[in-house]
C-alpha cells in the first residue's frame, strides 16, 4: 500500500472548486441525514437531472453519507430509461477532513456498455479493486488509490456496511486532494452489488472510479 502523502502538502490543497462553492451559495443542495429516505432523495436527484443539473448532497456523519450514496445509486437506476447517468465527487467541508462532506453530483449521457458499469475481466492486470472496511483509514487508503491512478490503473472500491461506505467516500475525497499536484481528479459511479464473504451473499456498494484531467 502506498505511503500517506505529506501532511504539509495536503494542507495546501483543496477539492472545492469555485463552481462548487457557487452551487452551495445558490442553494442547489439537499441536506441528507441518517433518517433520510434514499428513494425520496433519489427521486429529487433524478427529477433535477432530467430538468437541468442535480443538486449537491450535504452530509454529516457516516450514516448520512451512506444514505446519500444509496440515493445516488437508486437515482442512477431511475435515470437509465432517460439515457442519463450520475456520478459524484466528494469535497470536505472542514479542515479536519472528517465525515462532513458535500457530494457534488453530476449527470452524463448514458452510453451503451458503459465502462463505468462493465465488470472487469478475469486476470485484467490494469484493473485494481480495493476493499474498504469499517476499520479502513481513509487517508491511508487514499494514498493507495492515488498511486494506482497515477499508474494508469482502473480502480474500484467495494464497501460492505454503513461505516465502510462512509470510509470509501472519505477515501475518494482524500485522493482528490492528493492528485491535485498531478493535475488529476477522480469521480465515483456508485452501484449496488452482491459479494460472497465467508460463504454468505452480502449486499455491498461498488464505486467505479473515473479519472479526469484538471
Amino acid at each position: 500500500m502506498a505511503a500517506l502523502e505529506p501532511q504539509q502538502q495536503q494542507s495546501q490543497l483543496t477539492a472545492v472548486s469555485p463552481d462548487e462553492e457557487a452551487q452551495l451559495a445558490a442553494g442547489k443542495y439537499i441536506k441528507v441525514s441518517a433518517a433520510s429516505q434514499p428513494k425520496g432523495v433519489a427521486g429529487k436527484l433524478a427529477h433535477s437531472a432530467r430538468e437541468s443539473e442535480p443538486p449537491a448532497t450535504l452530509c454529516i456523519g457516516a450514516a448520512s453519507i451512506n444514505q446519500a450514496v444509496k440515493s445516488i445509486c437508486i437515482a442512477r437506476q431511475y435515470l437509465t430509461r432517460d439515457g442519463l447517468n450520475l456520478s459524484f465527487q466528494p469535497a470536505f467541508r472542514d479542515k479536519d477532513r472528517r465525515a462532513n462532506v458535500a457530494l457534488y453530483v453530476a449527470k452524463q449521457p448514458l452510453t451503451a456498455n458503459d465502462p463505468m458499469d462493465a465488470p472487469a475481466a478475469d486476470g485484467d492486470a490494469e484493473y485494481v479493486e480495493l476493499p474498504i472496511s469499517a476499520h479502513s483509514k481513509a487517508a491511508v487508503v487514499a494514498g493507495a488509490l492515488a498511486a494506482r491512478v497515477r499508474e494508469g490503473k482502473r480502480v474500484s472500491l467495494v464497501s460492505i456496511g454503513v461505516d465502510a461506505v462512509s470510509n470509501a467516500v472519505l477515501t475518494i475525497g482524500n485522493a482528490r486532494l492528493y492528485l491535485e499536484e498531478n493535475t488529476l481528479d477522480v469521480r465515483a459511479f456508485p452501484s449496488f452489488i452482491t459479494v460472497q464473504k465467508e460463504g454468505k451473499q452480502l449486499n455491498a456498494v461498488k464505486f467505479n472510479i473515473k479519472v479526469e484531467q484538471l
